[in-house]
């Protein structure tokens, strides 16, 4: 049939509780009389009880099949997985509508820390195979969720502008901002928590280089990061700051103003990762795969950093 056969009208059909208003395709022949095709009258169901779902707020069966795949699983397996029937997920899967339990359920599985229990109390029902790859990919996707500190879609990007630095600029400004917050903690609630040293610097320079790749899809600086023994490292920088050791670093009196969207970044990444100790940082960062995936010295490329994060940022 060629495109101008096939027609559209808005139809009422009542589904279980509701009434769904929706459009309906058909087909047509050369005559204007309607005709059967079963394709369509699949793909008409199929809209008609995704829109059910989505006014009952139930996942639909596309979220279905994203939740399902993100850990590898087969409809089986992971049907057997979160403790529903052999062939439940398939049917939710082809448009069948699941009852509000078992919704609760496959909603809970897509985060990896509940699939990781789901995973624990179903382990009886899969093969010790199974169990041992997909144990891997929650603890993976776990890892990835421990790492997602920051609301990437909080940054306002219609009023924030993004420009480019030099590295020793961005880790004036970090060094600013962090220790103005420190002075801030120390004037309200007299307490005194660790100022900015060349150790944490380095870490926060990292995450302000990923979160900057996140959210505005630009590196806020140029320069090198390398895979040093405890983390991420930008030579310049340390070079900068070694003579400090352990010790805090003091606050720049001409730090270079910089645009309202990476200052933005920096705000965001030390109230997040910046509230962790230097030690933990390290450890975070070894826990990454930019970091892992380098060898010892060697650059740390951006497209990993990349790429890494995306990750994070999708789970």
């Amino acid at each position: 049939m060629k495109n101008n056969n096939l027609r559209v009208r808005k139809v009422k059909v009542q589904v279980k509780d509701k009434i769904i208003s929706y459009d309906e395709y058909y087909l047509v022949d050369e005559f204007g009389e309607e005709i059967f095709n079963r394709e369509i009258e699949i793909e008409n169901d199929n809209r008609l009880y995704n829109t059910y779902k989505k006014q009952k707020n139930l996942l639909t069966s596309t979220e279905i099949k994203e939740i399902r795949k993100k850990y590898g699983l087969t409809q089986k397996e992971y049907a057997f997985i979160i403790g529903v029937g052999e062939i439940t997920i398939h049917r939710f899967e082809k448009g069948a509508i699941q009852t509000e339990a078992v919704d609760s359920i496959m909603r809970l599985s897509n985060n990896p820390n509940n699939m990781y229990f789901l995973l624990l109390k179903n382990k009886n029902n899969i093969t010790d195979s199974l169990y041992k790859s997909t144990l891997n990919k929650v603890q993976e996707l776990m890892t990835l969720k421990r790492h997602e500190l920051i609301d990437i879609n909080a940054f306002d990007k219609k009023l924030l502008s993004f420009k480019e630095e030099n590295a020793i600029d961005v880790a004036e400004n970090i060094i600013k901002i962090y220790n103005e917050k420190v002075d801030k903690l120390v004037k309200e609630y007299n307490i005194v928590p660790e100022y900015i040293t060349n150790l944490k610097l380095q870490k926060l320079l990292y995450y302000v280089q990923a979160i900057s790749l996140q959210v505005f899809k630009k590196i806020a600086f140029k320069e090198k990061i390398m895979a040093w023994s405890y983390g991420p490292v930008v030579n310049e920088v340390y070079q900068k700051y070694k003579g400090n050791h352990s010790n805090e670093i003091k606050t720049d009196n001409n730090v270079k103003k910089i645009s309202n969207g990476l200052e933005e970044v920096i705000n965001e990444v030390i109230d997040s990762y910046g509230s962790m100790e230097a030690n933990k940082l390290i450890d975070f960062t070894h826990e990454e795969e930019p970091w892992k995936n380098t060898e010892i010295n060697k650059e740390i490329k951006t497209d990993i950093i990349k790429e890494y994060f995306n990750k994070v940022y999708e789970v």
